[in-house]
């Protein structure tokens, strides 16, 4: 018997956005997988939960359209502060003016570009003002040191030079978020420019709000309507439906980000729609007036964003760049190893090299991800015959699916691949072809899906990886509440800088064998 506490679960509430509460009451289990008709209902549920394609692609190509003009506009104000800058700067010492400056001017911008995009700054849509003025400081300052470092670095930084970045820093940090400003109120007024957004939440609340967006405007941000609590027969028509299907609304009206309006609803909502939407965000408070002070992106409130890496184009790319970045050349450099291993298997335990067992991949596709074969060849019968004897061992099966005296391991090998982790090498090629990640969550064998519930959603819009949250929190000493949580931790602060943390960590946690077995 299997036991899950409903409190364990905090980010269940969510499930009404299915029609219905999801239940996580105790599951009876076989050791070698649930009822079918429960896997394919936790299949159909959570596997539905796929954000489309179209809001894909309308929130790469809104984010293009919203944040060119700015970019563009960045790029002319800073060229032109350099010039001034530069002008000023010799005509105070009276020297003629530096032609060089048209040498630095590209290698500036490029700098200031590439900060600008880490500080978020493109397309800066519901963008605080306090939070754009600090990441146009420290972009504009960071680029200028760095281009001043590198000319000392090579002897040619004279003390002109220096008063001309230094000058021309302050000019930027002054005139760009005066320039985003004027331009965004400009382009507001267009039809083509900001980011489609859709609100949901009560209804009194979303006509609130959607009264007051209209009228104060929103900076990068196109409000098209609302859903709202009510079913037909009670709305009053004004709203474009019920919150359950926000996501197909979404889809209807191009809107690919969705706002949450309500407080106590927020949560309740947030864990679904963000796998729905390439982009949430939400307010914590209405009760400003119209005529209240602007704080931040959105008029009078103060708004919080939320967002699914995964579902966002350039991370995506990104991301498999880099595993395959890293994977051909690990796959060349360890074929050596790799074959000595598969000798030592074929001596040691007549058989197939490989194991290959089916998992659940991203987007609930099936895959048979590979492995060196640690085991006997008739481990099924092995492990049958230990738990029909065992009782210990059969509880401790039931529990999460592991055994640290498992009786299928070919002796000395074996123990030695699982230890070290040397039997997922093969899993590299998993890698290569597309079906798994360097970094991700551990991926799920079927008979494992009911057990994740609500996390199943979650699980599914991530590559599998062959190390992760989970590889380097303890691996099998963790508890499966845990491990849930670390799957839907990974899956919304996903970074290149987590996966980098996590990369670091995977040699230590392979050395101290923590949970390895």
């Amino acid at each position: 018997m299997i036991q899950r506490p409903a409190e364990t679960i905090r980010y269940a509430d969510a499930s009404e956005l299915l029609g219905g509460p999801i239940s996580i009451a105790p599951t009876k289990t076989r050791a070698f997988g649930p009822e079918s008709a429960e896997l394919e209902t936790i299949i159909a549920r959570h596997t539905a939960i796929q954000p489309s394609r179209m809001l894909r692609a309308a929130y790469t190509l809104q984010s293009f359209s919203t944040g060119l003009p700015i970019f563009l506009l960045d790029l002319v104000a800073s060229a032109l502060c350099l010039v001034f800058a530069c002008y000023l700067v010799n005509l105070h010492e009276g020297h003629p003016f530096n032609r060089g400056i048209w040498f630095q001017i590209p290698i500036y911008l490029l700098l200031q570009s590439v900060f600008f995009s880490l500080h978020q700054l493109y397309p800066g849509a519901g963008l605080s003002p306090v939070a754009e003025i600090r990441g146009v400081v420290r972009s504009a300052f960071m680029g200028l040191i760095i281009l001043s470092t590198s000319n000392l670095v090579l002897g040619q930084l004279p003390r002109i030079e220096f008063a001309i970045f230094v000058f021309a820093g302050l000019c930027i940090c002054a005139l760009i978020p005066l320039t985003r400003g004027i331009a965004r109120r400009i382009l507001s007024k267009t039809s083509w420019w900001g980011m489609r957004l859709l609100l949901v939440g009560n209804q009194q609340d979303c006509t609130r709000a959607m009264n007051l967006l209209n009228r104060r405007g929103v900076p990068g941000y196109r409000p098209v309507g609302f859903t709202s609590n009510l079913d037909r027969r009670e709305d009053t028509g004004s709203s474009l439906g019920h919150n359950n299907d926000a996501a197909t609304i979404g889809r209807q009206k191009l809107a690919p980000v969705v706002c949450l309006v309500s407080p106590k609803s927020a949560f309740a909502y947030s864990d679904r729609l963000v796998f729905q939407f390439p982009s949430v965000v939400w307010l914590n408070t209405l009760t400003v007036d119209d005529d209240s002070v602007d704080t931040s992106g959105l008029p009078g409130v103060v708004t919080h964003g939320r967002t699914t890496p995964f579902l966002r184009f350039f991370p995506r790319v990104f991301k498999r760049a880099v595993d395959l970045l890293i994977c051909i050349p690990l796959l060349v450099l360890l074929a050596l190893p790799m074959a000595i291993i598969a000798l030592a298997i074929r001596v040691i335990s007549p058989g197939p090299i490989f194991y290959g067992s089916v998992r659940a991949g991203q987007h609930g596709k099936s895959f048979r991800m590979w492995k060196f074969r640690s085991m006997v060849p008739n481990a099924d019968e092995v492990l049958r015959q230990r738990l029909e004897t065992d009782e210990v061992a059969r509880a401790k099966w039931q529990v999460d699916h592991k055994l640290k005296e498992d009786p299928r391991i070919i002796p000395g090998i074996g123990s030695v691949l699982r230890s070290w982790s040397l039997d997922e090498l093969p899993q590299l090629w998993n890698v290569l072809v597309g079906e798994m990640s360097l970094v991700g969550p551990r991926p799920v064998p079927p008979d494992e899906i009911v057990l994740y519930a609500s996390s199943y959603y979650e699980y599914t819009q991530m590559w599998p990886g062959i190390t992760g949250l989970w590889q380097v929190s303890g691996r099998n000493d963790t508890n499966f509440e845990t491990r849930l949580f670390l799957v839907h931790h990974y899956a919304i602060n996903w970074s290149p800088w987590l996966d980098a943390w996590i990369l670091l960590r995977t040699p230590a946690a392979v050395l101290m064998k923590r949970g390895a077995y």
